[in-house]
């Protein structure tokens, strides 16, 4: 009986953090400020998730890696924001991120190769989302 109010709670937490931490670029719904570099994230990061380097990209980004975040409280976030903004995008066999994870990955930051990543993810993900 606990669990869903616990869960609602950490999840209104969460979206807390969300909000201080991810809004000012990514907008309260996810949609992006509208700079090219920052993309809409509704219905579509979770394909991230789906092809491989994905995973990683989504914390090695420079503003998720060096967010003045513990590695748990990130994880916690970015699992909120891609079943918030995408969960239908998400693969069947997704497994949440967790803190253990999240502190291995943002210790690489993407920077000057940045654009050149995230324009290979997009082209894996075009190819996955015609698989599948």
């Amino acid at each position: 009986m606990w669990l869903p109010l616990a869960s609602h709670a950490n999840d209104a937490q969460t979206k807390m953090k969300y909000t201080l931490f991810c809004s000012g670029c990514h907008t309260a719904d996810g949609r992006g400020s509208g700079d090219p570099r920052i993309p809409d994230m509704r219905n579509y990061v979770g394909y991230f998730a789906a092809v491989e380097g994905g995973r990683e990209f989504l914390i090695q980004v420079p503003g998720v890696s060096t967010a003045p975040l513990k590695s748990k409280e990130l994880a916690q976030i970015v699992n909120w924001m891609l079943r918030t903004f995408s969960a239908d995008q998400l693969p069947d066999d997704f497994k949440p991120f967790d803190e253990q994870e999240v502190e291995r990955l943002r210790q690489y930051v993407l920077r000057s190769e940045l654009g050149d990543t995230r324009k290979a993810l997009v082209t894996r993900i075009e190819e996955y989302k015609k698989n599948n």
